[in-house]
């Protein structure tokens, strides 16, 4: 590889949020730059740092993303895309780079990932496959968008599920499931979403990051019938993602813009 990447949360969780962290968080994005400056001065090896725009966070979306580091030095902080959370968000991958282009703002690198969504939420069939998927350990954010455009959500599924939503429309849910296998109905992935965001970033005459990072985490606390078996379980699922992530950047011909390299 050229050069090394990191992403990082978004500045912090949205509350509590100051404008004294505000302006320590900008303090410390001027010393991070500086150090990675340094390290490449010392070692000759360039690493860059994205912030990753998160539901529930202080930058949800990319825009508040890039308005965080409108100041930062963009030759050594830009912004993480991860396809899950921006199709939680209900951005459009195709507006959302464009923005980030128009604003000068680099992708640092484009996380593959994949969003859980529920497109009858209020229905008991529904209502009872989300059960299994509602675990303790990580948040499962949880976003409604109304037929105005605004969007109503829960830091939570399980949450959402007792009432915090009414699910009169859609729900998509910050649970990274497995990219090359779509859950049963009446449940679905974000894989359409997915494939906008790789053509969005690799589709044009030059590539907008040399870094993809496949990132389901989420192996050992899936549903018991979607788990995998074992570590050996979890590296064939791993392989598969990558697999299935190689073809799809073949399948919509992105890797022949000097973009990706198999």
């Amino acid at each position: 590889m050229a050069r090394g990447s990191i992403s990082t949360l978004p500045l912090a969780w949205r509350t509590p949020w100051t404008g004294v962290q505000r302006s320590t968080a900008a303090r410390h994005l001027d010393d991070l730059a500086a150090g990675l400056k340094q390290i490449e001065a010392e070692t000759g090896r360039t690493i860059r740092v994205g912030l990753e725009p998160e539901p529930g966070c202080v930058a949800e979306t990319t825009a508040q993303a890039s308005r965080a580091i409108a100041g930062a030095d963009h030759d050594w902080i830009g912004l993480c895309l991860d396809a899950c959370h921006l199709a939680v968000q209900h951005e459009d991958p195709s507006s959302a780079v464009a923005a980030l282009v128009a604003e000068g703002v680099p992708i640092v690198k484009l996380q593959a990932s994949s969003a859980l969504v529920a497109d009858t939420p209020a229905d008991a069939e529904s209502r009872e496959a989300l059960r299994p998927f509602a675990e303790p350990r990580f948040l499962h954010q949880v976003r409604e968008q109304r037929p105005d455009g605004t969007l109503h959500g829960s830091d939570d599924l399980a949450p959402a599920l007792a009432g915090a939503l009414p699910g009169d429309a859609p729900w998509r849910i910050h649970y990274h499931v497995p990219l090359h296998d779509q859950p049963e109905p009446p449940l679905r992935n974000t894989s359409d979403s997915l494939q906008e965001t790789l053509r969005a970033t690799f589709g044009g005459e030059h590539a907008l990051t040399d870094h993809v990072e496949v990132e389901t985490y989420t192996w050992d606390v899936l549903p018991a019938g979607l788990r995998p078996t074992g570590a050996a379980g979890i590296a064939a699922g791993i392989a598969t993602e990558l697999e299935w992530t190689h073809g799809e950047l073949i399948r919509l011909g992105l890797t022949e813009h000097g973009g990706v390299t198999p």
